[in-house]
């Protein structure tokens, strides 16, 4: 794994631990033991064999209860980690997988001992048998040890007595490099689950209301940022060079509460890959340079929990040359694949040198991106960037 893709994991686990505080470490509320099943989804013709997967984590966490301001504005939700280790029902294939996740759980309260739960989570995830040309050539849905997982939770919870509670429910696994080196049709594992859960702390202090004053005006954010991917497709061609990409973005964004950022705005990026394919390839005759370019237009909402941030986007290409040439030229009519050349998405994790949901303007910031096209991953980003 090359140094700029464990720079960019790294990052992100700094930013995790900064947001948790080490609250969910260093007064722990709750630990807790389930187990998932599921069976990996087939999503290419060409597919290992593969069973049921099964999957252990543990678990241990804390509630937020108010010390920060933006805590009541999501209700006081528990913040957790997740070690999550199994297998993905392949053992000579896909092997197993490990993987370390924060949460955030919302729970609604349904009576006095049944509640719901909704909890996304992301992190990083280890395989033990990821593609290899000569000795794990059928892996093709991960093509590095080290990727991105995210996780989705929907549960119902029953509490025993006051420290004792059940679970039981479904969610998903996705894992994924975001094409920073193929093959990478990814991990999409659904699964159901059971847990079971010790409340070391049953009652919490629940401290605040939601006091923050909400900032009405317009503001403007710029960000600049290097993705690195491996040109080709999802499967093919492997162990080719990775190219750097180069972007920059302008928003204009708003409050629409304290803890929500509307951003509208435009973003471009230098494709040093795609300039390597045009020139060997002569696809054109003239402004190499520019057609190595792609501008779209985005509007997203940043879901802010202090420092730090979520970032979710979608947009809409109004200028790619190079993918719809190459779509006339092999005379693809696929609707789908017309679509990638028109639709994207990105998520986002942010960490702002001042708590953005008090400090509106003056405030710099970094993260983390992948970006997709149509769902499918395009490339990883770092970046940095400064809201005005």
């Amino acid at each position: 794994m090359s140094n700029s893709f464990k720079s960019v994991l790294l990052f992100a686990f700094l930013v995790c631990s900064l947001f948790s505080e080490a609250q969910s470490l260093s007064q722990p509320a709750f630990v807790e033991y389930s187990f998932s099943t599921g069976r990996v989804v087939k999503n290419y013709p060409v597919f290992p064999e593969r069973k049921l997967a099964g999957v252990n984590s543990f678990i241990i966490g804390s509630r937020l209860n108010g010390i920060k301001a933006w805590h009541p504005y999501y209700n006081f939700p528990n913040a957790s980690f997740e070690l999550a280790y199994g297998s993905l029902g392949s053992n000579k294939v896909l092997g197993n997988f490990s993987a370390l996740l924060y949460r955030l759980e919302f729970g609604y309260k349904l009576n006095d001992q049944f509640y719901t739960e909704i909890t996304p989570a992301f992190g990083i995830a280890y395989f033990n048998k990821p593609f290899h040309a000569d000795k794990n050539p059928e892996n093709t849905l991960i093509g590095s040890a080290f990727t991105f997982c995210a996780a989705a939770r929907l549960n119902l919870r029953y509490y025993i007595n006051p420290f004792w509670s059940v679970s039981a429910g479904a969610g998903v696994y996705h894992c994924s490099n975001s094409h920073y080196q193929l093959p990478n049709l990814g991990i999409n594992l659904p699964f159901a689950s059971a847990g079971l859960r010790y409340h070391i702390r049953p009652l919490n202090l629940l401290l605040g209301s939601r006091s923050i004053e909400k900032d009405s005006g317009y503001h403007f954010q710029v960000r600049f940022a290097v993705g690195y991917n491996e040109q080709g497709a999802s499967t093919f061609p492997v162990n080719g060079p990775r190219y750097p990409i180069y972007l920059g973005a302008f928003y204009v964004t708003r409050y629409l509460t304290p803890v929500n950022k509307l951003h509208l705005g435009v973003e471009g990026w230098y494709n040093s890959g795609v300039y390597d394919f045009i020139t060997s390839q002569r696809y054109y005759n003239d402004k190499e340079h520019l057609r190595s370019t792609a501008w779209q237009a985005v509007v997203g909402n940043e879901f802010l929990f202090g420092h730090f941030s979520m970032l979710i986007n979608g947009g809409i290409y109004f200028y790619n040359p190079v993918y719809h040439e190459k779509l006339r030229r092999e005379n693809e009519t696929n609707f789908k694949k017309q679509l990638k050349g028109w639709i994207t998405a990105r998520l986002g994790f942010q960490y702002y040198l001042k708590d953005a949901t008090i400090y509106h303007k003056s405030n710099f910031y970094a993260g983390v991106y992948i970006k997709t096209n149509l769902g499918q991953a395009d490339f990883l980003e770092t970046g940095i960037g400064y809201a005005f």
